[in-house]
C-alpha cells in the first residue's frame, strides 16, 4: 500500500512542478516579449532594437537618475539589453523543461536581479512581488526531483529507472 501512496505523491509533486514551471516560464517569456511591444501600435516586433530602446528609456532614466547605478550608465543599458533577451530565452527553457534545474536556477537569478533594481530605487511594493516570484521559482526548483512532465522527464527518464 505504501508503494501506491508513494506513486500518488510523486504524481502530485510532478503536477505541482509542471504548474509552477509553466507559471515561472510564462511569466519570464511574457515579460521578455513585452519589452519588444511597440506601445503605439500594440504590435510585437521581436528583435527590433529601436522598440526595445524606446521601451527601456524610462527605466534607464529612472535607474540612472535615482540610484547609485547612475554612475554606471553603460552597465545599466547593457543590463537592460541582456535582460530583455534573457527573459525570453530562460522563459522558453523553463516552459519546455530542458535542463530544468539550471533553467529554474537562472530564472531565480533573473527575479533576484530584478528585485535588486527595485530595491535600489527603492520600490518596496514591487520588490515584494519579485520576492514572491523568487519563492515560487524556488519551490519549483525543490519539486524538480519529480520532474516527469518535461523534456528532461522524457529524455532522461530511462536512465533514472536503471
Amino acid at each position: 500500500m505504501s508503494d501506491a501512496s508513494n506513486s500518488k505523491c510523486r504524481f502530485e509533486i510532478a503536477s505541482a512542478n509542471l504548474i509552477l514551471r509553466l507559471w515561472v516560464g510564462l511569466r519570464l517569456f511574457m515579460a521578455g516579449i513585452d519589452k519588444f511591444r511597440d506601445k503605439a501600435t500594440k504590435e510585437y516586433v521581436l528583435g527590433d532594437l529601436s522598440v526595445l530602446k524606446k521601451n527601456a528609456q524610462p527605466l534607464f532614466d529612472n535607474m540612472t537618475a535615482e540610484t547609485i547605478m547612475g554612475k554606471m550608465p553603460v552597465l545599466v543599458s547593457s543590463y537592460i539589453f541582456v535582460l530583455s533577451y534573457a527573459l525570453i530565452i530562460v522563459g522558453i527553457w523553463v516552459i519546455v523543461g530542458l535542463f530544468t534545474r539550471l533553467g529554474l536556477l537562472l530564472a531565480g537569478f533573473l527575479f533576484v536581479s530584478l528585485s535588486f533594481g527595485l530595491m535600489a530605487l527603492p520600490d518596496d511594493d514591487q520588490a515584494v512581488f519579485r520576492g514572491i516570484e523568487v519563492a515560487i521559482t524556488a519551490f519549483a526548483l525543490v519539486t524538480c526531483a519529480h520532474n516527469i512532465f518535461s523534456l528532461d522527464g522524457l529524455l532522461f527518464r530511462s536512465k533514472k529507472s536503471e
